[in-house]
């Protein structure tokens, strides 16, 4: 009786050894009491172990990660023999798939089981077939993302008409690429992009363009209002946006107690170093800074205080992440495309080529985990300028445009500001004298009409807003 009691504490205290020696611990070094249900998910998904073995048989330390992970592990009879292995933190299948790899096992897995054998083995097992519907990625683009993961016998297909992907391999690729699937067919997110395209005619005083280092007056809290049409060189002749001044800011008070702030605009944007805060662009090209709602809000009440702003275009339009959107105002000019007749040896039109004229603006949205989106703007203005005699029978046009392109960051709700491209066009300019001119038939005698030059900036406000997944479809109907 004595040598079975004393058997029974030499076996207790090995598995209590075992079980201190060659453990491990969770993410957070704490092990927390929960239902076996939620034990299992968790461990599963983010379980992290700690392997600290030295020839130690291959089924016992399966045997522990089977009860630490909450995974049925079931080991073939060809697995067998010991290792050393030491790993530190890491999750539980990165573990398994370390030491399997190592020691020239593999494993094939479905939903909780997995089951370890050798290459050889898992290479005859028999092939299954999966069909997955997708909602949201195309089929045809997914085989590209899986073709590594099958094995030599798997196949994968695809049906266009259905949107459904056919995988045929071992259970354990076909496993692996269900979770991959599942990660790649998600809605696509759409940004909301909203563009204000304003056309202001300057006068001689703004013949570089708006002065923007102008008096705004606010009722209530201060409005930092400003905007970066006012451009500086460098000493290689580089344009940049200046550095920011602090504002000049003067409160007085209505009769009715209520504060009027008289804040001058400080440079845009801001920049904590005293430099440049946008990248360098060329002289010719455009200015480039962001808005909140207020400065946004402040600048409209500016340019239709001048009288002579006008929206040429204000159009709201809905695009997935990462396509572009194109906004176009202007014409379609239908262009001849001439080939010379072997036979008459005369140019003859054998088609058109379609240029678009006019203002383009071409945005791309690239939204971030951050809820920041990156914006690829490329905005253009052009305009047939005349028609160039080529030969006795063909002329050909020639354009003028202004175009630039650049990649900015902005958070949700923000407005990009595009401005300084500046054009000039002759108009047809009456003046008169007050009532004399207005007479019918003498009128002509007080009035005088000339042709003039007229200079106008053409400014752009591009607003973006992500669409939550939950009003997506509100959008998608046009609420």
């Amino acid at each position: 009786m004595k040598i079975l009691k004393g058997f029974v504490f030499i076996c207790f205290v090995f598995f209590l050894t075992l079980g201190m020696v060659f453990g491990q611990e969770d993410a957070g070094g704490d092990e927390v009491l929960v239902p076996p249900e939620i034990k299992e998910l968790a461990a599963v998904s983010s379980g992290n172990v700690t392997l600290d073995f030295k020839d130690a048989d291959i089924t016992n330390v399966l045997r522990i990660l089977s009860y630490k992970s909450g995974v049925n592990i079931v080991a073939g009879k060809d697995v067998s023999g010991p290792i050393t292995i030491r790993l530190t933190d890491v999750p539980w299948e990165k573990a398994l798939e370390v030491i399997l790899r190592t020691y020239g096992y593999t494993y094939e897995r479905e939903e909780n089981i997995i089951r370890v054998t050798t290459t050889e083995n898992l290479e005859k097992e028999e092939l299954v077939t999966e069909l997955f519907s997708l909602n949201y990625a195309q089929a045809s683009s997914v085989p590209l993302s899986i073709d590594e993961m099958l094995s030599d016998r798997g196949k994968v297909k695809f049906d266009d008409r259905t949107n459904i992907l056919i995988v045929t391999d071992i259970p354990t690729n076909v496993y692996k690429i269900r979770k991959v699937v599942e990660k790649l067919d998600t809605q696509t997110r759409q940004v909301v992009i909203e563009t204000k395209i304003i056309e202001t005619t300057l006068g001689n005083s703004d013949k570089f363009g708006i002065d923007w280092q102008m008096r705004v007056i606010a009722k209530g809290a201060k409005i930092p209002t400003t905007l970066p049409f006012h451009r500086m060189l460098d000493s290689g002749g580089q344009s940049y946006m200046p550095a920011p001044k602090p504002p000049e800011t003067e409160i007085t008070y209505d009769e009715w107690g209520n504060a009027l702030v008289n804040q001058e605009v400080s440079d845009f944007p801001t920049a904590t170093d005293g430099t440049p805060s946008f990248p360098y662009t060329s002289v010719a090209d455009f200015m480039f800074g962001t808005l909140d709602f207020s400065q946004f809000q402040a600048v409209l009440e500016i340019l239709s205080s001048r009288g002579d702003t006008k929206i040429i275009s204000n159009p709201k339009i809905v695009v997935l992440d990462n396509q572009e959107a194109l906004i176009t105002v202007g014409q379609t000019l239908n262009i001849p495309k001439y080939e010379r007749n072997t036979q008459t040896g005369s140019m003859e039109i054998t088609g058109y080529i379609e240029k678009e004229l006019g203002i383009l603006l071409r945005v791309t949205p690239y939204i971030n985990a951050e809820g920041y989106v990156t914006l690829d703007l490329e905005p253009e203005l052009s305009s047939l300028l005349r028609y160039d005699q080529l030969t006795a029978q063909i002329k050909v046009p020639v354009f003028s445009m202004r175009k630039a392109k650049t990649q900015l960051i902005i958070k949700d709700n923000e407005t990009i500001a595009i401005g300084g491209l500046i054009s000039e066009r002759d108009v047809d300019k009456i003046t008169k004298v007050p009532l004399l001119g207005d007479i019918p038939l003498i009128g002509i005698a007080f009035k005088k009409k000339e042709r003039v030059k007229e200079k106008t900036d053409l400014l752009f406000f591009v607003t973006v807003n992500i669409v939550k997944p939950e009003s997506a479809a509100e959008v998608a109907a046009g609420k």
